[in-house]
This record gives structure tokens, C-alpha cells and sequence, in this order.
């Protein structure tokens, strides 16, 4: 699994959890999250995508092995321009290419049927339960009919909770706004899920789905 070099990386908001994909232990439940949101993009794929969008891109941790599977990657984050410029700056030294743009999953600026993939992790869980189904209705409309979509969210469960606030001191119960019963009910009314992966079995502290329009 291929992340960016340490030292290319840069922190690009007060949350940005990309130190912990570089630290003892830690970074092995960080990087999991990747390798299975990443086994499940390309099972049963023979050749590149064309398009593939990741909303929520952060720092920009998945692009390497992203970048490689598609043709064309897209980014979509809601932050200002100095963090994405930061971002660049990594591509630019990781020897990455993506087309970046600023903006919410609540409105995604492009059109129908767009993408041949789209993959959102840890992302969606900070919407409130309002927002979640327009957010995916909106990753619905931008993706092709048979384009995957992988979406990974952490477990609202109490354990997952307090080891988000021990690996983030400033965290609090109301940084997930929603917990994964109310994301799993909204993808389950508005997508075809074909499988469902979980972080620990049998008390998972997070998920990841793959799924269709």
C-alpha cells in the first residue's frame, strides 16, 4: 500500500489525522481502512478507470494508489485554498496528477453520470442526518450506472468514540454527526450495496461498503 512520503505531506486543517498513517500501530488502523476500501474498488477489474472522484481527499493520502488505477483522478474537499494548495505541492513532489476541486458533497460540482468510480472514506459521518441524503443522492447523480462507489464510515459505537478522543484530544461526541446505523439505513434506501466490509467482525469499529446506483 503506497502512501506519501512523511516528509511531503502537510497538514491541511486542525483535523487532519494524516500523522497518524506514520506512527506505530496506529497507522496499520488507518492504512486497513485503505486496503480494504482499495480491494474492493478493484475486484474483478481488468483495466484502469477512466474517472475516478474521491470526495473528501484531505490531505491527499489514497491519490498514489489511486492515481495509478485510473485515468484521470478528481479530488473534492471543502477547505480553503491554502490547504489545497498544499496538496499540490505533495502531488507535485509524489508525481501525481489530479484535478481538485473545492466544494461540498451536498452540491458536487459536476455532471451526471460522470465518474466510473467514486470513493468517499471517513467523510460522510460528519454530515448531521439532514444532509446524508442528499450527500449521497448527489454521489448517485455524478456516478455511472455500473460505476462502484465505496463509501467507508466509522461505528458510532461508544469504543470507537473514545479512541477518537484519545488519539484527538480536541475531538467530541458530536464530531461524527452521524453514527453508521443512520449512514447504513440512507445508502441502503438510495443505493444497491453488493458487499459490506467490516473492521473487527465482531465489534466493528468501521465500514466500508461498496455499492451501485
Amino acid at each position: 500500500m503506497r502512501i506519501p512520503k512523511k516528509e511531503n505531506i502537510e497538514k491541511t486543517n486542525p483535523e487532519d489525522p494524516s500523522k497518524r498513517y506514520y506512527q506505530p500501530f496506529v497507522r496499520h488502523i488507518y492504512i486497513k481502512r485503505l486496503k480494504i476500501a482499495l480491494n474492493l474498488l478493484l475486484e474483478n477489474k481488468k483495466n484502469k478507470f477512466d474517472k475516478i472522484l474521491e470526495i473528501g481527499y484531505g490531505s491527499g493520502i489514497f491519490f498514489p494508489e489511486l492515481s495509478k488505477n485510473c485515468d484521470k483522478l478528481y479530488g473534492l474537499e471543502i477547505f480553503d485554498e491554502e490547504g489545497k494548495q498544499k496538496v499540490i505541492s505533495m502531488m507535485q513532489k509524489e508525481n501525481i496528477k489530479a484535478e481538485l476541486a473545492t466544494g461540498s458533497v451536498l452540491k458536487i460540482p459536476y455532471p451526471n453520470n460522470f465518474f466510473d468510480a467514486v470513493v468517499c472514506i471517513s467523510a460522510i459521518e460528519h454530515l448531521n442526518p439532514r444532509e446524508l441524503i442528499y450527500a449521497i443522492l448527489e454521489i448517485k447523480r455524478t456516478a455511472k450506472e455500473n460505476a462502484p462507489i465505496i463509501i467507508g464510515f466509522p461505528s458510532g459505537r461508544k469504543i470507537m468514540q473514545f479512541y477518537c478522543m484519545a488519539v484527538n484530544l480536541t475531538w467530541n461526541f458530536h464530531f461524527h454527526r452521524s453514527d453508521h446505523k443512520k449512514i447504513l439505513k440512507e445508502i441502503r434506501n438510495n443505493l444497491k450495496i453488493e458487499k459490506e466490509k467490516k473492521f473487527f467482525k465482531t465489534l466493528p469499529v468501521y465500514y466500508v461498503i461498496k455499492c451501485y446506483k
